[in-house]
């Protein structure tokens, strides 16, 4: 549940006016209600009939008001909210809510556990965004999500793939950006990933938080990389088939590569890229041989890596990051005539030669096409077998002829 950062903005400029005098008919009503807090909101010039309407044929606003089940719930988009045109994007506007994953389900299903307007800006004591106490300020908006989203009984009932968010997010870059360093402004929250008052459930094809564009609103000169890549190309195109920023950085909880647990440490990065390069079906689709992994674990380079050796190369120094291209691309950095460049980096081989460099490193020692390495695993293979043969004869060999030797008194 992403809290409406935008409506707060919008608030807050009619906050920043002379407030005016509270209405006389408040006074009557808080003779009977409490809502002391109404007096530094935003609304403290409204009336309490302006929201708390009592629409019902025959009724009049006569204090005291007929009994509650006849009185409305408030609704923030119907007289004030509705066409806010201060709202930009459009599709951030209190009105979009009526097609979130929350406003579907309150306003359509009738579901009372859902996010509504009170649930994330408060009642009667809404506060402007860029107030610290209110609860749509940029620092406080994952604690208001967490609410609901860290609610077991919430996740269970909506079936919510995501069962701890907001503690997730707080071990992330982002999160210790935001709580541990401060940088209220410059940190991701919620919403600016998830949306405002738009938020769309998780079985979107195209939902705003997987969005590349989006984590290319604060990371810019990455997604330029991205969106010119294979995969970056093929994404903005609404391919599903192409892994997306949160395929290799994950959601939530995403960590720093010098982190040893995230996925796009060099450790790790081979698991990663095996959510895709390991399935046979996707590797079929696009002409991909999908023993790419395998064949890389087998490697020199992947033995190093999975025996803990930070300075072996694994699929990112080869074939790039957020800039992958394909192998026939000339631009590409695994293209036959740069793979002498790519492989004499200074942190690599040096002065590697063209021809050395041409060698492949994806190729399978139990296929005959792999050529010398089939060959020598082979030869390794039957000189084993050789030899454990001739263990074998020798020790039988020699313990017929202890049995059979006669003993001694």
């Amino acid at each position: 549940m992403a809290a409406a950062l935008i409506f707060g903005a919008a608030v807050a400029g009619s906050a920043a006016q002379p407030q005016k005098q509270a209405p006389a008919v408040n006074a009557s009503c808080l003779a009977c209600h409490q809502a002391s807090s109404l007096q530094g909101s935003v609304h403290s010039s409204l009336s309490c009939a302006d929201c708390h309407r009592i629409p019902a044929a025959g009724a009049t606003k006569e204090v005291p008001h007929a009994p509650k089940k006849d009185i409305l719930l408030v609704d923030c988009t119907a007289k004030c909210h509705g066409n806010d045109t201060r709202m930009q994007p459009p599709g951030q506007s209190p009105s979009s809510y009526a097609d979130s994953v929350h406003g579907k389900g309150y306003l359509e299903r009738g579901e009372m556990d859902v996010a509504k307007c009170w649930d994330c800006h408060g009642k009667h004591n809404i506060k402007p965004v860029q107030a610290p106490d209110s609860v749509v300020n940029r620092r406080n908006i994952p604690l208001v999500c967490s609410r609901c989203h860290e609610n077991m009984n919430v996740v269970l009932k909506y079936n919510i793939h995501a069962e701890s968010p907001y503690q997730e997010y707080m071990q992330s870059v982002h999160g210790k950006t935001l709580f541990e360093k401060g940088l209220v402004t410059f940190a991701a929250v919620c919403t600016d990933c998830h949306g405002v008052h738009n938020i769309q459930g998780a079985g979107q094809i195209h939902m705003q938080a997987k969005d590349p564009a989006t984590c290319g609103k604060c990371h810019v000169l990455i997604f330029d990389e991205y969106k010119d890549s294979i995969h970056g190309r093929e994404a903005l195109k609404g391919n599903i088939d192409v892994p997306l920023c949160v395929d290799c950085h994950g959601e939530h909880k995403v960590a720093p590569v010098r982190d040893a647990q995230a996925p796009t440490s060099k450790k790790n990065i081979p698991d990663t890229c095996s959510g895709c390069h390991a399935r046979p079906e996707i590797m079929k689709k696009y002409g991909v041989p999908a023993d790419r992994i395998q064949t890389f674990i087998e490697s020199f380079h992947g033995i190093a890596i999975g025996l803990g050796d930070k300075a072996e190369a694994s699929c990112t120094d080869c074939h790039g990051v957020h800039n992958i291209k394909p192998a026939i691309d000339p631009i590409s950095s695994v293209h036959s005539s740069n793979l002498a460049k790519t492989c004499g980096q200074p942190k690599c081989h040096p002065g590697m030669s063209e021809k050395i460099a041409t060698a492949k490193i994806h190729r399978e020692a139990g296929a005959k096409r792999s050529g010398t390495p089939y060959y020598i695993n082979k030869i390794l293979l039957w000189t084993l077998l050789i030899v454990l043969a001739i263990t074998v004869i020798w020790f039988v060999f020699e313990l017929v002829h202890k049995l059979g030797r006669p003993k001694t008194p």
